[in-house]
């Protein structure tokens, strides 16, 4: 005979397991396919909890001498289920592993081998990086210096209008070397990031500040995953800091539309496909200009994958730059964002049911980010600061 205490506790914990399974199941960290072992498991346990006398039953049937053994004997049966499950796997992916080597290994034999550098038949970048620089000398020189691939990159740097006799001598030492500039009338770094998307040609697009620097490798492991990725319009990765604050900043690891239309949590260092950026008509504005451009390619339905690891290294200034003065604007200039991306915005409560936040982020988010209300800008740059610190990002 089981006792009541007994009754109610295996109840609970049978509850409590068919919940944590549904949970995982509806935020995408459990897949269906792996769930289902797990979710029989707690309905049989939340059966017998409920109705033991059907546990008295099996246990006769089956031969049984105590209620203990046969719980004992189904528990075992549920590890040889999750075993099996996984052997087929795995078994499945080796299978999938090996075909793919050998695919590799054929497409490697068949390719020809690429033309020495420098020769009529070079081989075309398949990255340009685009720097808009506006009186920025002192920092743009190292920008450019900061691109270390092993193969050809594309720089174009934009001279956004100027002024600066250093920042002018520093762009006619730029183009005496393999690399572009390319001068426009002031008009915004959005507007001379698309300047710069003009005037390159690779397939693939990834805008630097001429402030920052790029993490070697990072454009290959960027232009790789988009390539082993065909239905990503973008990449993204994590970001370092350095200057007058260190950190790092780590990106979501999914795409995430419905947090897009309270914060922006991508960095302004990722890469596209070229087409995707002209068909969103490339950066517009002077502030939010990367914000604004994550919302219409949300809008018209691109998605993007992350790369786990850090792409460039964000300098962070003692003086007040562009961001700074586009936060003390933030209200302004997210009801801009909204009048933009109208459609997007509209689209909230389907959003919100595709990207399935948890419970916790849909009552926080409209709180805490959005138009901001009630938090100021200064403690949110407090938060920013202290996340930034601890190696952390904007929760998923």
């Amino acid at each position: 005979m089981i006792d009541t205490k007994s009754r109610l506790l295996a109840i609970g914990g049978a509850l409590m397991l068919l919940l944590v399974v549904v949970d995982l199941v509806r935020r995408r960290k459990l897949k269906e396919e792996y769930s289902v072992l797990w979710v029989a498991a707690a309905l049989v346990l939340l059966t017998l909890a409920a109705w033991y006398q059907l546990l008295g039953w099996i246990t006769t049937a089956i031969g049984g001498v105590a209620l203990s053994s046969t719980l004992f004997f189904f528990a075992l049966l549920f590890i040889f289920l999750v075993l099996l499950h996984y052997s087929v796997r795995i078994s499945t992916l080796e299978r999938r592993l090996t075909a793919l080597v050998q695919e590799s290994a054929l497409v490697n034999v068949e390719r020809p081998l690429p033309p020495l550098a420098g020769g009529a038949d070079a081989p075309q970048p398949r990255v340009s990086v685009v720097i808009p620089c506006f009186d920025d000398g002192a920092h743009v020189r190292e920008a450019v210096e900061s691109v270390c691939e092993n193969e050809p990159i594309e720089i174009v740097v934009v001279n956004d209008g100027s002024k600066d006799p250093d920042t002018i001598a520093a762009l006619a030492e730029l183009t005496s070397s393999a690399v572009r500039v390319v001068h426009r009338e002031n008009g915004g770094l959005g507007v001379a990031r698309t300047s710069g998307l003009e005037a390159t040609t690779a397939p693939l697009v990834y805008p630097l500040d001429s402030d920052d620097h790029l993490a070697p490798g990072a454009l290959a492991a960027m232009a790789d995953a988009l390539e082993q990725n065909p239905g990503a319009a973008f990449v993204w990765g994590n970001y370092e800091l350095f200057g007058a604050q260190t950190g790092r900043y780590r990106s979501p690891e999914r795409w995430l539309p419905w947090t897009l239309t309270y914060v922006n949590p991508y960095p302004v260092g990722s890469m596209f496909r070229r087409d995707v950026l002209q068909r969103a008509r490339g950066w517009e504005g002077r502030a939010y200009e990367d914000w604004d451009l994550w919302l219409r390619l949300a809008d018209m339905g691109y998605r993007g994958a992350h790369v786990s690891r850090v792409v460039y290294r964000r300098r962070i200034h003692t003086t007040p730059r562009l961001l700074t003065d586009a936060r003390a604007r933030h209200q302004a200039l997210y009801a801009d964002l909204r009048i933009r991306n109208a459609n997007l915005f509209a689209r909230r409560r389907e959003l919100r049911a595709a990207e399935s936040p948890a419970l916790w982020k849909r009552f926080s988010y409209p709180v805490l980010f959005g138009p901001r209300r009630i938090v100021p800008v200064r403690v949110e740059t407090f938060l920013q600061a202290t996340m930034m610190r601890l190696g952390r990002g904007l929760p998923g």
